[in-house]
């Protein structure tokens, strides 16, 4: 049973969308928790005419409303505007309020590009892959060319949202592009890794030897594959899985069901702990 929150105000009939991270809330106090999330690229648009309404209105706080009211008369910074909506709702300490407030300062001194990776990353960290991906190629088609460094650590990011959907082609031309933009190894690396997923034994060894440039590296990936399987192997998912082909072997069926939803149980325990909201 999760724990019990008292709510500031009432829960709203109707959400607010908070439109730049794409999520309806309910509550001021779900509010106050998803600004903390987004808080090092929210800008003045948050400051809508409408979320005041929203909280007077949907949840009950005129008091709040209206010192809202007055800091948008005043013409206030954003950072302002978050602090007293925070400080009136108390759902975090007040040393928190202080970082969320630093965030949006510093955030706000971000070049316009790096805003907006970072809204690219917080959607993939929320699931929202495509729509991710959608933004950073947003991004490099506006980026100046000669904005290398920055070109190449974005296109490294979409190759491991990629490889994290098991898109390894997609994946291995992303690395491919962030390495000949950075020639950094780790890329290289990557893009190896990723070819390898792509490609079988024989076709990759065949793509080394028609590039020997990428020798070197490619013994280095191998090194790390190896001691990655030994590790894995020796760990407790190796040993469940070794357990598993015992029951198999030995045609204990129903001790290999038993022990399979056992582990099921248990993973998708640990998905929803890892997942569950902070409201």
């Amino acid at each position: 049973m999760g724990r019990s929150i008292l709510t500031t105000g009432r829960v709203a009939e109707q959400p607010y969308r908070l439109g730049i991270i794409d999520r309806n809330v309910y509550t001021v106090e779900e509010l106050c928790y998803s600004l903390a999330q987004c808080a090092s690229f929210l800008d003045e648009d948050l400051m809508d005419h409408g979320l005041i309404v929203w909280l007077e209105k949907q949840c009950g706080l005129p008091e709040l409303a209206g010192q809202l009211r007055s800091l948008l008369r005043g013409r206030c910074a954003v950072e302002d505007f978050v602090s007293v909506l925070l400080l009136y709702v108390g759902y975090q300490s007040t040393e928190e309020i202080e970082r969320i407030r630093a965030s949006i300062s510093s955030g706000k001194g971000m070049e316009p590009f790096q805003r907006r990776l970072s809204e690219a990353r917080f959607l993939a960290s929320r699931g929202h892959v495509s729509q991710a991906i959608d933004l950073m190629d947003t991004i490099l088609e506006e980026l100046p060319e000669l904005e290398r460094e920055m070109r190449g650590r974005i296109w490294s990011e979409k190759g491991l949202l990629y490889a994290r959907g098991f898109r390894y082609a997609e994946a291995a031309e992303c690395y491919g592009t962030a390495w000949r933009l950075s020639g950094r190894r780790g890329n290289c690396l990557r893009y190896l890794a990723a070819k390898r997923f792509t490609l079988t034994a024989e076709e990759y060894a065949a793509y080394i030897s028609e590039h020997p440039e990428l020798s070197d590296a490619a013994r280095e990936l191998e090194g790390k594959t190896m001691k990655a399987e030994k590790e894995w192997k020796a760990g407790p998912s190796g040993r469940q899985i070794r357990r598993l082909q015992g029951y198999l072997r030995g045609g204990q069926d129903k001790s290999f069901d038993n022990y399979a939803q056992l582990r099921i149980r248990e993973l998708q325990d640990r998905f929803r702990a890892d997942n569950a909201p902070s409201f």
